[in-house]
């Protein structure tokens, strides 16, 4: 199973939505610029919230990945040996 992402794809991820979706893309920033500009202090809370809910998922993720890779090589070394 190579279903786990890294930061690599992620940021791709990013560049090629800007990328292919431009004006969607100066949208979302415009209107974050805005929000920032007229309440800073709550929408930075909302940014840094969801920065940590993402990294506490990023790092769930990334340890059932290793998890499950180890428990299916387990179970191909146990039919293995029957």
């Amino acid at each position: 199973m190579d279903s786990i992402m890294n930061i690599e794809e992620i940021i791709d991820f990013c560049h090629r939505f800007i990328f292919f979706h431009p004006f969607i893309a100066m949208g979302i920033a415009a209107g974050l610029g805005i929000l920032i500009y007229i309440k800073p202090k709550e929408v930075l809370k909302v940014i840094f919230t969801f920065l940590a809910i993402a990294a506490v998922c990023y790092i769930i993720y990334f340890l059932w990945g290793a998890t499950q890779s180890g428990y299916f090589q387990k179970n191909e070394l146990i039919h293995k040996s029957l």
